[in-house]
Formats: structure tokens, C-alpha cells, sequence
């Protein structure tokens, strides 16, 4: 189970079984006319970040994001602060905590959802497509979650 990266075009080639974990993102097909939807997973240990590739999920360049949510499957414990955003490919802040800011390990039980109301709800992104970062402050020992944004492109 393996991906190779041709050096040349950086095309990615699997070989073997393919099983995901949604920690790239993913878009789902939604019946809601022009909004689409994105998913991303992570975990306390394994917190999403960019990747200078085709691989990761992005936000289109110039989508205007309608919402953000958070939601919680395993309570993060021992930090103090989960902040997500979005970068560019090349790892270049566009918001670093403009999609959800949840303070205070108490915000962060199983089971929770939080809404996100950064800075990019409502607005678009830019001019750059943008990668979900998840960034924490503290150490934390345990946790998971998945955030799902939605968005719509602009003309």
C-alpha cells in the first residue's frame, strides 16, 4: 500500500488497497443547488496541515465560505485552545483562525458541535484556493474531530 510521487509531473500512483480516512478532505455531493461541501478529519496527534500537492481538499479560489462546523467525536483534553483556518498549498496563512475558534477544553467535549463564526464566514477567500490547518495551543493528550465547511463558488 503505497503512493508514488512521479518526480517530473508530481502525479500520484496508489498501489494496493486503498482504505480512507478523510484526514486529506473530501467533498460530498450535496442537494443544496450551488453550495458545495468539504470534510476534513483529524485527530489530537494528527492535526490537518497543508500539503504542497494535488492531493489535499482545497477551498476554490474566489468561493465564498456560507459555513463552518465543527464537530467534536472524542473530547480533546490537556490544551487550552483549537484554532482552524485556511492556507495556501505553500503553507501561507489566508486566516489562520477564520473558519473556528473553540477556547477552553470545556468546549471541546465529545459529542459537541460548534459553529464556526471566523472571519471568512460569510466572505471569500481570496484569490488563492485555501487547505483547512488545525492548529492547537497547549498539549494535548486525546481528542478527534471533523469539520465540515460549506461553500459556493463565485462568478
Amino acid at each position: 500500500m503505497t503512493i508514488e510521487l512521479a518526480p517530473i509531473r508530481g502525479v500520484a500512483s496508489h498501489y494496493g488497497v486503498r482504505t480512507s480516512n478523510n484526514s486529506l478532505g473530501g467533498q460530498e455531493s450535496t442537494k443544496e443547488g450551488i453550495v458545495k461541501s468539504a470534510e476534513w478529519s483529524f485527530s489530537y496527534d494528527n492535526l490537518s496541515a497543508t500539503l504542497n500537492s494535488n492531493l489535499a481538499q482545497t477551498i476554490p479560489a474566489n468561493a465564498s465560505v456560507v459555513e463552518a462546523t465543527l464537530y467534536v467525536d472524542d473530547a480533546w483534553i490537556g490544551g487550552t485552545n483549537l484554532t482552524i483556518g485556511l492556507y495556501t498549498p505553500a503553507g501561507v496563512a489566508i486566516d489562520a483562525d477564520g473558519l473556528v475558534e473553540a477556547k477552553l477544553t470545556a468546549a471541546l467535549t465529545a459529542n459537541k458541535v460548534i459553529a464556526g463564526d471566523g472571519a471568512l464566514i460569510g466572505t471569500t477567500v481570496g484569490a488563492n484556493a485555501g487547505q483547512l490547518v488545525a492548529a492547537t495551543t497547549g498539549t494535548y493528550t486525546a481528542g478527534s474531530a471533523r469539520v465540515v465547511v460549506k461553500f459556493k463558488y463565485d462568478v
